[in-house]
Parts: structure tokens; C-alpha cells; sequence
């Protein structure tokens, strides 16, 4: 799938484009599916014994070759069956098209990898797939003004992010906003991670300018496609309903990545969409 003229217009312009309707609600409901059950395999796996710990740090540092998932400890001792862990879910991945064939179709298939392929010098490779997971009524998952560049930074660069909307998203359940233009900006800063978080290796002061992000509403099945440098941000669920959404970073085999990210190459090298 080719992106159109307007789409290409788009991207230089603003950063960014969006395809509603890209990937049919039936591979939206096994997507969810299918997310379930690496969530519940995940609380099994603590439950045993098999992963030790629950700190959030610990977890997204093991989570660049897998389907770990990140949890919500804040509300105290978790579930004592599995498979209620799932409210308690905050991200999961970030190889999730690694180790899972449904999430490698989705990420690259026509709705997604195709146009990821298209916006990038070839060959093009996937750096991470997670799923980020905005529980209901609930402000533990939200993100200020960023861009992702800033923590996958690729020399040159070349970062896009597709951004799939597993739920229908509006300003209640913390939808996406984005800044146009923005992508036109420097690289505020370059991230690396420690032991208690990504810190700053190097930074420069933003723009002397004002942003003010635009909404993206997008309903289940919507492809939103981002330029590493667009601000974009998104606030707390304060909905009853869920907020999913399936991320996906990709970037030119013709850079590489800077020595801080915290994602690098596996052994075998990334995987060409």
C-alpha cells in the first residue's frame, strides 16, 4: 500500500498523517485478543516465579526482546488469578514482533509496515513493537510533549512512529495530540537509560515558540504515521473504557542507532519489514 500524494504533502508539511480505517476490526479484535493472552501468560510467569521482579524499570529494560508487561503497583498486592493481572497492564512489549506472529503481521502488513516502507530509504527495519495500555479511570499512564527521537535517536535520522489505535480514542480516554510542524525542529534532547530512568546525555533548549497540540480523535483500526521529531503527547483515561494502542518505531537501515538508546540491535540485527 503506497502513500498517496496528499499523504506525502502531509507528512513534509506537518510531521504526520492519519489512515482511519486501515486495519478491519476483525484484526483489531484478535489483536486484543491476542493481548490478553500474552498478558495473563506474562502474570503466570510472575506468579511462578519465572520473572522475579514487578519494578517498572527492571521490566522495560527486558522488555526490548519480548512480550514483558509493565505493571500498575500502585494499588498494592496484584490479583491473585492471572488473568485479572490485565487491569493492571500498563505497556507491553516492546518486541512483540518478535516473539508473537500475529503482532509481526500487523506490523508488517499493508496498513503499517507497507507505509513505514514507504516513508523510509530503504531497507527499512522495525526497532520496537509494544502495545501502550491506558487502564480506565486512571492517570498513571500519560505523556507530555516528546518527541521519540529523543530515545530512539538515529543517526541520521530516519525514526518514524506508526501508531495504531486499538480502541476508539477522544479527549476523555487520553487520545493523541500532536504539534505541526514540529518534526522541523531540532532534537531537544538525546535520552539514554539508567537504572531508575532515561536521563539526558545531551539537549538543547527548545524553540522560542509556542506549541499548541492538535487532537487526533481516531476510532479502532485508525494508523496515525510520525515523524521521530513531531512533539506529540497524550493525557490520563478518564473514561470507563480502555485506551490501546499498538506502537510501532522503524527507521532506514541506511543510519544507525546512537550509542545511548536504550534499544540496540539484537545478535541477528533488526528485521526488515
Amino acid at each position: 500500500m503506497s502513500i498517496t500524494p496528499a499523504e506525502q504533502e502531509a507528512f513534509a508539511r506537518d510531521g504526520y498523517f492519519v489512515r482511519p480505517g486501515s486495519v478491519p476490526a476483525t484484526m483489531v479484535d484478535a489483536l486484543n485478543a491476542r493481548l490478553s493472552r500474552l498478558i495473563t501468560r506474562c502474570a503466570a510467569d510472575h506468579q511462578d516465579g519465572t520473572r522475579k521482579s514487578l519494578a517498572f524499570w527492571d521490566i522495560l529494560r527486558g522488555s526490548r526482546d519480548d512480550a514483558s508487561v509493565c505493571w500498575d503497583v500502585s494499588r498494592g498486592e496484584m490479583p491473585a488469578r492471572a488473568e485479572d493481572w490485565e487491569a493492571r497492564a500498563m505497556r507491553v512489549g516492546h518486541g512483540l514482533h518478535r516473539v508473537d506472529d500475529l503482532f509481526a503481521s500487523a506490523a508488517r502488513g499493508q496498513a503499517i509496515g507497507s507505509v513505514l516502507s514507504a516513508l523510509l530509504p530503504p531497507p527499512a527495519w522495525i526497532v520496537q513493537s509494544a502495545v501502550v495500555y491506558k487502564q480506565p479511570r486512571s492517570d498513571v499512564v500519560q505523556f507530555g510533549l516528546h518527541q521519540d527521537a529523543a530515545y530512539l535517536t538515529t543517526e541520521p535520522e530516519s525514526l518514524v512512529l506508526a501508531f495504531l489505535a486499538l480502541d476508539d480514542m477522544d479527549a476523555e480516554n487520553g487520545a493523541l495530540s500532536v504539534v505541526p510542524g514540529t518534526h522541523r525542529d531540532p532534537l531537544h534532547v538525546a535520552l539514554a537509560m539508567g537504572p531508575d530512568g532515561f536521563y539526558p546525555v545531551e539537549g538543547r533548549p527548545r524553540p522560542e515558540r509556542d506549541y499548541t497540540p492538535e487532537l487526533l480523535p481516531m476510532r479502532r483500526g485508525t494508523v496515525a504515521f510520525i515523524h521521530g521529531r513531531t512533539l506529540h503527547a497524550s493525557g490520563p483515561n478518564r473514561s470507563p473504557r480502555p485506551r490501546r494502542a499498538l506502537i510501532v518505531h522503524a527507521m532506514s537501515g541506511t543510519s544507525r542507532l546512537a550509542s545511548n538508546t536504550w534499544i540496540q540491535p539484537p545478535p541477528e540485527g533488526f528485521q526488515s519489514i
